[in-house]
């Protein structure tokens, strides 16, 4: 299991988790991906809901495995990671448990 948290996914930081998703064997492996988020203040000091703080993660996620994907050798199964791990249950974006939380 990977879990990420704190961590902007950046195009940036792409090659970092390609390097890491080429050694656990991300396709054909059974390693899960976790993407933990939590409701946070932008810099303005709009409050973030839940909601939307996951859909900005899903969307951070999406975008990582969709370049992840196009790095593979075989295209298809670049055009179909998102899902397969879906179905296989090994993606998920979940929210930090409170108890996690640092206070705000």
């Amino acid at each position: 299991m990977i879990k990420f948290y704190g961590h902007s996914l950046g195009k940036a930081d792409y090659s970092y988790f390609q390097a890491i998703f080429d050694a656990v064997r991300l396709y054909e492996g059974n390693t899960r991906l976790v993407f933990f988020f939590r409701p946070f203040r932008t810099a303005s000091g709009e409050e973030r809901s839940e909601n939307a703080a996951r859909a900005e993660m899903m969307g951070r996620a999406i975008k990582l495995l969709v370049a992840y994907g196009k790095t593979l050798d075989n295209k298809d199964h670049g055009k179909n990671l998102i899902h397969k791990l879906l179905i296989e249950g090994r993606l998920s974006v979940t929210l930090l448990p409170d108890e996690v939380r640092r206070a705000d």
